[in-house]
C-alpha cells in the first residue's frame, strides 16, 4: 500500500531494531488475541453474557480493519517515529482503560481506543522495517516485524490467559500495556528520522479492491478466518470439557493452537512456493473442514482436544498464508488488504460464534464454522478459476502481438 524509501545509509544495529518493532507487534497482536483467553472472566466480571462479551473482540477487529487504510491516508506527512509512538501510546491508553473498566460500555470503547492505536502503529511498522533494512534485505525485515504478531498467537495469548488464571483478567490487560509502554521508550530512543514513504492517491489504495481475482481471494481469507476463529473466539467455552474451567490448562491449549498456528504457517510458505498455493489451501480448507467436523465429539477429553487443536490450527493458518501467497503472486501491491481482510473475519467470527452458540450450543460450534469453511473452499475455487482464465487470456494475446511483429516483420 506504500512504496518504501530506505534509509540513505545503512545504520547499526539494524537487527535490534527490528527485534524492537517486532516486539510492537507482538503487543498489538497480544492485545487482540488475549481476550479470548480470559473472556469468560470478562464476562463475569462485567455482568454479561460470553456473547455479548466477544463483541469486546469483534469491536477491536473491525476498527482495526477500517481504520488501518485510512489513518495511512491521512498520515502520509506524519514522521513515521512519531507515528509509531502514538500508535503504541494509544494502544497502551486503550489497554489501561479496559483494565480499570467499570462497566462493559466502558470497555467497548477502551477497546475501540486501542485498535485506533494499533491500526497506526502495525502499517507504521512494516514501512519502517523495510526502510531500516539493508539493501535486499527489506522482505526479511518485514517478515520478521510481521513474526511478532503471529508469535502473539503462540506466546502473547496463552501467557496473557496464565497471567488472567494466576490474577485476573485486568492483570493480563496491564501487562499487555506495561508491554506497549516499554516498546514506547525503545522506538522514541532507538528509531529516528525515518523517511516518509511515498504517497498514494485514494485511487491507487483502493484499485486492488476493482481486480475480480484479488476481490474473490480476499472474501476467501474472510471466510476462513470468520470460520476458525469463530471457535478460538470462543476458546474457552469450546473446549470447556477438557479443561474443566482450569485456566492453566487453557492457556496450555492456547499454547498448542499458537505453536500449531506457526508451524502451520511457515509450512504452507514451503509447500505454496514448490507445489503452488491452488492445492496447499485445497487441502488445507478440506482437513480443517474435516476437523472441525470431528471436534466436538474429540474435544471430550483433553488428549482429544490437544490433537484437534493442533490440526485445527495448521490448517487454518496454513490456508490463511495460501491465500495469502495468492495474492502476493497476482498483485504484490495488495497484499496489505489482506491484513484488513483477516481483521474483517475476526471482526464477523463473534457474531457467527455467538449465533451458533444460541443455536447448537458451545460444543458443537464446529459445526457452523464448517458450514463457513465449506464456502471459503467455494471462494477459493472461484478465485483460482479467475486467475486461470487471465492467464489465459493474457496467453493468447501475447500470441497474437507476436503474430502481428511476425507479419509486419516479414
Amino acid at each position: 500500500m506504500t512504496l518504501i524509501k530506505p534509509y540513505p545509509e545503512v545504520r547499526s544495529n539494524t537487527t535490534g531494531r527490528l527485534y524492537l518493532l517486532a516486539a510492537g507487534t507482538f503487543a498489538v497482536g497480544t492485545g487482540g488475541f488475549v481476550i479470548a483467553g480470559v473472556l469468560p472472566g470478562i464476562a463475569r466480571s462485567l455482568a454479561v453474557s460470553q456473547s455479548t462479551a466477544s463483541l469486546l473482540i469483534t469491536v477491536y477487529a473491525i476498527v482495526f480493519a477500517v481504520g488501518a487504510p485510512l489513518i495511512a491516508m491521512v498520515t502520509g506527512r506524519v514522521s513515521r517515529t512519531g507515528l509509531m509512538i502514538a500508535g503504541l501510546a494509544v494502544l497502551t491508553i486503550g489497554n489501561v482503560l479496559m483494565a480499570l473498566s467499570p462497566s462493559f460500555e466502558f470497555a467497548l470503547w477502551a477497546r475501540a481506543l486501542a485498535a485506533i492505536g494499533a491500526a497506526a502503529f502495525v502499517p507504521a511498522a512494516t514501512a519502517s522495517a523495510a526502510a531500516i533494512a539493508e539493501p535486499g534485505k527489506q522482505g526479511r525485515a518485514i517478515a520478521l516485524v510481521s513474526a511478532g504478531f503471529t508469535a502473539a498467537t503462540a506466546l502473547g495469548a496463552p501467557v496473557g490467559t496464565a497471567i488472567g488464571a494466576i490474577g485476573t483478567w485486568h492483570t493480563s490487560l496491564w501487562s499487555v500495556a506495561g508491554l506497549g509502554a516499554a516498546v514506547v521508550v525503545g522506538i522514541a530512543l532507538a528509531l529516528r528520522s525515518i523517511p516518509l514513504p511515498a504517497l498514494l492517491t485514494a485511487r491507487q489504495r483502493f484499485a486492488p479492491l476493482a481486480n475480480g481475482r484479488i476481490a474473490v481471494t480476499l472474501v476467501a481469507v474472510v471466510l476462513i478466518v470468520t470460520g476458525q476463529y469463530s471457535g478460538y473466539t470462543f476458546f474457552g467455552a469450546v473446549q470447556d470439557r477438557a479443561t474443566g474451567g482450569d485456566g492453566t490448562v487453557l492457556a496450555l491449549l492456547l499454547f498448542v493452537y499458537g505453536v500449531s498456528a506457526t508451524i502451520g504457517n511457515i509450512v504452507a510458505g514451503i509447500l505454496s512456493d514448490r507445489f503452488g498455493n491452488r492445492r496447499v489451501l485445497d487441502v488445507s480448507l478440506v482437513i480443517l473442514v474435516i476437523d472441525f467436523v470431528v471436534m466436538p465429539f474429540a474435544a471430550a477429553t483433553l488428549v482429544g482436544a490437544i490433537i484437534t487443536i493442533a490440526i485445527w490450527a495448521m490448517a487454518a493458518w496454513g490456508a490463511v498464508l495460501a491465500a495469502q501467497h495468492r495474492i502476493i503472486q497476482v498483485m504484490p501491491s495488495a497484499i496489505a488488504w489482506h491484513s484488513s481482510a483477516t481483521f474483517l473475519g475476526i471482526a464477523l467470527s463473534g457474531p457467527v460464534g455467538s449465533i451458533a452458540i444460541a443455536t447448537v450450543g458451545a460444543h458443537q460450534l464446529s459445526f457452523i464454522a464448517a458450514g463457513v469453511l465449506v464456502l471459503a473452499i467455494v471462494a477459493g475455487g472461484i478465485s483460482w478459476g479467475l486467475i486461470a482464465r487471465h492467464a489465459r487470456e493474457s496467453a493468447l494475446e501475447d500470441a497474437s502481438e507476436r503474430e502481428e511483429a511476425a507479419s509486419s516483420s516479414s
